[in-house]
């Protein structure tokens, strides 16, 4: 049975809405990677989406010329393949219209699926990832895994508290108490990893229209949280050192934000440590302008100096500090187990909202987490030890192999920030890198803004030997590569 058979309504592209060329090619991720001509890959791999409804009937897709550049492909391949896609029914093409996908529209309400990490998400068995942060599973945890006994904990196992254990909330504030934080179990809601923390927040203190403050390149589980709840992300500017506190001042008295969300330690994606004085001065503006500011700490500790870097809450907040932690960087992400710690107040009334979410976390994550955060310290270190010579071939990479990009200051974290020359797409590179074995991220997938830009994540967190052929493959990848001109938006 043909596909599309079913789907050849006349379509009329006057008011067609648009699939924004970056929004396409995060859709296609690595389309790139098997046999064939390039442009039946692309048509195959367009036929998919448009099937799995995540290319919708009657958009518009991007115009061939912005589309080649972007893919890292010669215009004909774009060509031939919407050809393809319109003798197959997929697509229509009209002239001086553009590229429309085939069917009857239909109305769904506002779009809620335009993830600006959905990216990183993508895997190709045959290509080495680099595109995710993730360490691996510590062999020490592994045996806790394989040892963990949940007799001690038989009166928690079926308790449905949305909280968390009341023993693990006490072992997380004295963690922070240790820190130079003094908390109480009270102040700790447990979650299931940071990003439901960071999620919980956004839903419960911004607003349909509100705004929502963060740094201009961040984590995009936070940027899409905002947006997903209808809120609007408006962008502060980072400078080597982190957070810009002029302009962050700047944009609360312009937007008046409802929340403000900030990962100011070991950034991710940039690895900038916030200055002592410019985290002081964060908190005054929490506390001067009443704005609940959450702090992301999920690689916080993870300094190769092995310095304990403030939190903003260590500060006179006025109340208003939230921090997002999690084990999940140290120990382990398959645990998913993370926290929020903040004002007993407000960890009281987002109870409901963790219930709603997901109930509670599950017990065998609790009892696992209970036993890391008894060990953080040691098992803080262990993971510092792993990442060090990790770091090391990124960094030597980059001076013997690629010595012609740029690359921020290296301090701790789990990935480099580094920075193609001037004028050159990242976007295409990426592109150009798939077909090369090795998936990477572009600074694209780090921004509230849909624009190209030069910059490239590359995480030291894989297995050594696969991120060492993952090296290997980028340094080809950009020996090969024709060099594009970075467009100031691409739509």
């Amino acid at each position: 049975m043909d596909l599309f058979s079913n789907s050849m309504a006349p379509i009329s592209s006057s008011n067609a809405p648009k699939v924004g060329t970056n929004r396409l090619v995060q859709l296609l991720g690595p389309w790139s990677t098997h046999d064939g001509p390039l442009y039946q890959q692309l048509a195959a791999e367009i036929t998919t989406l448009i099937a799995s409804g995540s290319l919708r009937a009657g958009e518009q897709l991007p115009p061939e010329r912005t589309l080649a550049s972007a893919l890292s492909v010669s215009r004909g391949t774009i060509v031939r393949a919407f050809d393809q896609l319109a003798s197959d029914g997929a697509v229509e093409r009209l002239r001086g219209s553009g590229t429309i996908v085939a069917g009857r529209p239909v109305t769904t309400g506002t779009r809620s699926d335009d993830f600006i990490g959905e990216r990183l998400w993508a895997t190709e068995g045959a290509a080495v990832d680099l595109l995710k942060a993730i360490p691996i599973m510590l062999p020490e945890v592994a045996d806790l895994v394989s040892s963990i006994d949940l007799t001690p904990h038989a009166a928690d196992l079926d308790g449905a508290e949305p909280l968390g254990w009341w023993r693990l909330r006490e072992s997380i504030a004295a963690l922070h108490t240790r820190q130079g934080l003094p908390t109480s179990p009270h102040q700790v809601l447990v979650t299931s990893g940071a990003q439901q923390a960071i999620s919980l927040v956004a839903g419960a203190m911004a607003h349909p229209g509100e705004v929502v403050l963060g740094e201009e390149d961040t984590w995009p589980g936070l940027i899409d949280a905002v947006q997903h709840i209808g809120a609007r992300f408006e962008p502060v500017q980072l400078d080597r050192d982190g957070l810009v506190v002029d302009d962050l001042e700047a944009k609360i008295d312009r937007f008046r934000p409802s929340l403000m969300a900030f990962n100011p330690q070991h950034q991710n994606p940039t690895g900038s440590r916030l200055p002592p004085e410019r985290v002081a001065a964060v908190a005054a503006l929490a506390r001067r302008y009443r704005i609940p500011t959450l702090e992301d700490r999920v690689a916080a500790d993870l300094g190769f100096d092995r310095r304990h870097l403030p939190a903003i809450d260590e500060h006179d907040t006025g109340g208003y500090g939230l921090i997002a932690g999690s084990i999940c960087k140290v120990a382990w992400p398959g645990l998913r187990l993370g926290w929020l710690r903040a004002d007993a107040q407000v960890i009281n009334r987002l109870r409901s909202h963790k219930a709603v979410a997901d109930m509670f976390t599950p017990a065998i994550s609790q009892a696992l987490g209970l036993a890391v955060v008894e060990r953080y310290d040691e098992l803080t270190g262990r993971r510092l030890d792993q990442l060090r010579p990790a770091a090391d071939l990124v960094l030597a990479t980059l001076r013997e192999q690629l010595d012609d990009w740029s690359y921020a200051p290296l301090r701790g974290g789990l990935s480099v920030w580094a920075s193609l020359p001037e004028h050159t797409s990242a976007t295409a590179f990426v592109q150009h890198a798939n077909r090369h074995g090795v998936l990477i991220a572009s600074g694209r997938q780090f921004g509230a803004i849909d624009a190209d830009c030069p910059n490239i994540r590359i995480p030291f967190t894989a297995p050594y030997p696969q991120l060492a052929e993952g090296l290997q493959r980028l340094s080809h990848a950009w020996r090969t590569f024709d060099r594009q001109p970075v467009a100031a938006t691409v739509v």
